[in-house]
């Protein structure tokens, strides 16, 4: 019981006694006390705490190669999909090793996440994680547990949610001049992995209620030493 309720309590059988306060109760103080404690209880004790988060990251869009979204700015009409298979790392004081997440958005209107997680207290640090760096793109919409699938290596990765039946995304490398070794983009606006290698779309689908696209030969980034790095909200 905290020194305000004591206070507040002292107040109020004070005014009861001495001829009662119109319109209060002991159940409305209480209540009021209550539900003010209990607010403090859920509030982000850990906001303005650095996190490092890392994994591989894939993300496939409907813009032409390169996106230049993630480059020099949003592009009107790019609809994007997107994954992380997270291998280490924390946020909210909270483990994320394991867990995976996915997300499609229209950026500047729209984002929907998913997370795979192993437990309630995983999953909530992982969409706080998630809702930190895609709030950047548009209004955080539906937030859902989901069975996520990632496969794949160096660029050539499979990622489904709910089998396939929510979001599907295929992709491959696209290689530069020692055709060797894929496209490499530096010191990018991506705010989940500032280094971006260069992917394309071979295929890619999402649906979810009103909300439904589909992706054929777009662009493609994608990390398989993602780090991101920052101070929780």
């Amino acid at each position: 019981m905290s020194r305000k309720f004591i206070i507040t309590l002292g107040v109020l059988l004070a005014a009861v006694f001495a001829g009662g306060t119109p319109g209060m109760s002991f159940c409305t103080v209480f209540a009021h006390e209550h539900k003010h404690e209990h607010d403090h209880a859920h509030h982000n004790t850990h906001a303005g705490e650095k996190y490092s988060v890392k994994g591989i990251f894939v993300e496939g869009c409907s813009c032409n190669l390169p996106c230049a979204c993630e480059l020099i700015g949003w592009e009107g009409g790019c609809q994007t999909m997107a994954a992380l298979s997270l291998s280490d790392g924390n946020y909210d004081g909270t483990d994320l090793t394991g867990a995976k997440i996915a997300y499609a958005m229209k950026p500047g209107d729209w984002v929907n996440i998913y997370v795979d997680a192993k437990d309630d207290k995983q999953k909530q640090a992982a969409i706080n994680f998630a809702k930190d760096v895609c709030g950047l793109y548009g209004k955080i919409g539906k937030t859902d547990s989901a069975k996520i699938e990632f496969s794949g290596k160096d660029g050539n990765f499979i990622v489904k949610v709910d089998d396939g039946k929510i979001l599907q995304l295929t992709t491959e490398p696209v290689l530069g001049g020692d055709n060797k070794t894929p496209i490499i983009h530096t010191n990018t606006k991506c705010k989940l992995s500032p280094v971006l290698m260069q992917g394309r779309v071979i295929s890619g689908n999402f649906s979810d209620g009103e909300r439904k696209f589909e992706l054929k030969g777009g662009n493609s980034y994608f990390n398989t030493h993602m780090l991101c790095e920052g101070v929780s909200k």
